[in-house]
């Protein structure tokens, strides 16, 4: 009995098990035989011991000047026959003797190119096939289209795209056909089931396909071949919306074309910018301004006093070492008893009027961050953080606040008596 998944695979019909090369073929009965039934001299209907039989081996080749056993054509055949041609990685992995490109190369020789019998030319001969004519040379280099950009080192940003022939090296979800690998080996009884499961499975392959050309369209709206661009792209935005929020608007692309996803972003950014430019107004108008030239004043007034309250600070610290170290009993104190300590430069508030997330902190949410130099965007994700784990736990402790904020120890101290002073969070 032929099988699907081996052509030359045939059952003992004694013991209806596989019979394994060697097998017996009866020459009167045509019955086969495994060689545990026939060294038994088993029989079995109208085949008796004494008939006449054929050792059947399939180790011959059949083509000349070739290596490959008929065993192996027909692994070869079935497997094009299951898996398609052009996949050879599975057709290999089917014959198990031969690596992919031995299977590429056999079949493109003995099938195709040099056929060397007349039942397996499939295509009909032409006057082009047999006498071959010199072909035209091209004006440009015609090394890229034989060779098309694949993901190689010269290609890197490509992720793998065929510019060619418009599709991956590797499509999404690229198992999906594997799907029809079932057995053809079912009784007639069964017709009705087996009906129903192919529809089903019919069903489901179009369902991933569907999915795959959906992803491509998206691809191929957004221009997302190569990332690197998308990037470097949405950095003009962390100034206003910031990289994470940059990032969790990326999946509404598949919902918009990409002119409408880039009128979205551009628009978001634009609000942020005018909340910002609001606040600065608003920051203005609180100490007394009402011209945009008396802003710009306050502005350089402002730097101006900054840097030099930053040197006038740096100046003083200089002259209190000094002066410590030329007092007798601080000198013993200072250096003495404290050998190797440094003291520790105080830094300048930082201005967050204009940075993301301004506009949503109270009056004394924007003093702590100003304090402690935290952008008001990252504080809110960490307030958010805290409160959540506290929400969870019932309570929350420093050690825990630190085990969970990776930053510097003195700024969740900071935030921790904050948040626990304003009720966000209790103690256990």
């Amino acid at each position: 009995m032929i099988m699907a998944n081996d052509i030359l695979q045939v059952k003992c019909d004694i013991c209806a098990e596989i019979a394994h090369e060697p097998y017996i073929e009866c020459c009167e009965c045509e019955t086969n035989l495994c060689s545990s039934c026939f060294a038994s001299g088993k029989e079995k209907g109208g085949h008796k011991n004494d008939h006449k039989y054929a050792v059947r081996r399939n180790d011959f080749p059949l083509f000349e000047n070739c290596n490959w056993s008929a065993k192996e054509e027909c692994k070869l055949l079935s497997a094009l026959s299951t898996y398609g041609y052009g996949n050879w990685e599975e057709i290999s992995k089917s014959v198990h003797t031969r690596s992919k490109l031995e299977c590429q190369e056999h079949y493109k020789k003995y099938y195709i190119e040099k056929v060397q019998y007349s039942e397996l030319k499939l295509i009909p001969e032409t006057e082009q096939s047999l006498f071959l004519k010199p072909l035209t040379p091209y004006l440009f280099n015609t090394e890229l289209s034989t060779n098309p950009p694949r993901n190689n080192q010269s290609d890197q940003l490509l992720a793998g795209y065929n510019a060619y022939r418009s599709e991956f090296e590797l499509s999404y979800d690229h198992n999906a056909e594997n799907i029809f690998n079932i057995e053809d080996g079912y009784s007639d009884d069964d017709d009705d089931c087996m009906d129903a499961l192919k529809v089903s499975l019919v069903s489901a392959l179009n369902t991933r396909l569907k999915e795959r050309q959906r992803r491509y369209k998206i691809i191929q709206n957004h221009g997302l071949i190569m990332p690197n661009k998308l990037l470097s792209w949405l950095k003009r935005f962390d100034s206003t919306l910031s990289r994470p929020k940059s990032e969790r608007l990326l999946p509404f692309m598949q919902f918009m074309t990409g002119m409408q996803f880039d009128a979205f972003m551009e628009s978001l950014n634009l609000e942020e910018d005018l909340i910002n430019r609001i606040v600065r107004l608003c920051e203005y108008r609180r100490n007394g301004m009402r011209t945009l030239y008396s802003a710009r004043l306050y502005m350089q007034l402002k730097k101006d006093n900054d840097v030099a309250y930053k040197e006038q600070r740096y100046a003083t610290s200089i002259m209190m070492k000094k002066f410590d170290s030329q007092s007798p009993v601080k000198h013993k104190f200072y250096f003495g008893n404290a050998i190797g300590k440094r003291y520790r430069k105080a830094s300048l508030p930082l201005d967050i009027i204009d940075l993301p997330g301004f506009h949503l902190l109270s009056e004394s949410e924007k003093s702590l961050c100003s304090n402690i130099r935290l952008i008001p965007r990252n504080y809110l994700e960490i307030k958010k953080i805290l409160i959540t784990e506290n929400n969870k736990l019932g309570f929350l402790r420093l050690l825990d606040a630190r085990r969970i904020v990776k930053i510097d120890v003195n700024k969740t101290r900071k935030i921790y008596d904050y948040l626990l002073s304003e009720g966000f969070v209790s103690k256990p």
